[in-house]
């Protein structure tokens, strides 16, 4: 029998290795990404009951300002669980470091984030064009985190999006969830259209040009985990991009 996943002639380099089915690893992506709004709803609940002050202000995208630490903090937390979730499940088996790709020799870093900064030239221009088309600032999808990167809590902002982020969000969706789709008649690169398109759902209430260029990121970082295996890479690749944007916004945006 051939080995569905080299069918549409993806290179040695990724083979999906995992004992999840598809439908678990679905169900498990589903939770780990639900457990940060299961938080939120939780603190909503905690500052209703006035059991702790929240400063919190409304924005204008209608989210809440990050410059509350406890809002911060309820992010972070949020984060943290999906991370402990997803790392117990991927060890169902004793599968852990082949089912998250941690099994692999670990890409040097100075490529991981060459490989950032490439999709940052290929998909910026990209990003630009579609806000012009829209009508829409640069900034409209990043003034969410505002607030709180020009607070004197930038720095918690900067671990939620550029460690905490890329991690759980990699290991789920290149990781945990690639793998098990990619071991189908899938093949890789409709696994990866697929997971990619299931990522960008964690960024609804993004403009649409944000949201394609989301896709567009998880299509890029699809591409490196198929080059080089490697977790490190787009894990890195990840916090490169989203350093890179959190720069931009706290410099420029007005």
């Amino acid at each position: 029998m051939s080995d569905p996943t080299l069918a549409d002639g993806d290179s040695a380099t990724y083979r999906p290795d995992t004992p999840w089915r598809p439908a678990g690893a679905l169900l498990v992506a589903l939770v780990v990404s639900l457990a940060p709004i299961l938080v939120g709803i939780a603190g909503v609940f905690v500052e209703r009951a006035g059991l702790l002050g929240v400063d919190g202000e409304i924005i204008p995208q209608g989210g809440a300002s990050l410059a509350s630490p406890f809002l911060l903090a309820q992010m972070i937390i949020g984060q943290l669980l999906s991370l402990a979730i997803l790392w117990g499940a991927a060890g169902w088996r004793g599968a852990r470091a082949q089912t998250l790709r941690l099994a692999t020799p670990p890409t040097p870093w100075l490529t991981a984030v060459g490989l950032g900064l490439l999709l940052i030239v290929l998909i910026g221009p990209v990003e630009i064009l579609l806000y012009r088309l829209a009508g829409l600032e640069l900034f409209t999808d990043g003034r969410w985190l505002l607030d709180g990167l020009r607070s004197p809590y930038w720095w918690g902002v900067a671990i939620a999006a550029v460690i905490l982020a890329p991690l759980w969000e990699e290991l789920t969706f290149r990781g945990f969830l690639l793998s098990a789709l990619a071991k189908t008649a899938l093949g890789f690169w409709p696994a990866a259209v697929l997971s990619s398109l299931l990522w960008t759902l964690l960024h609804w209430g993004y403009s649409w040009p944000g949201l394609v260029s989301v896709f567009l990121a998880g299509i890029g970082l699809s591409w490196i985990m198929k080059r080089t295996g490697s977790m490190r890479a787009v894990v890195v690749a990840h916090a490169v991009i989203n350093a890179f944007s959190l720069s931009i916004v706290s410099l420029f945006a007005p």
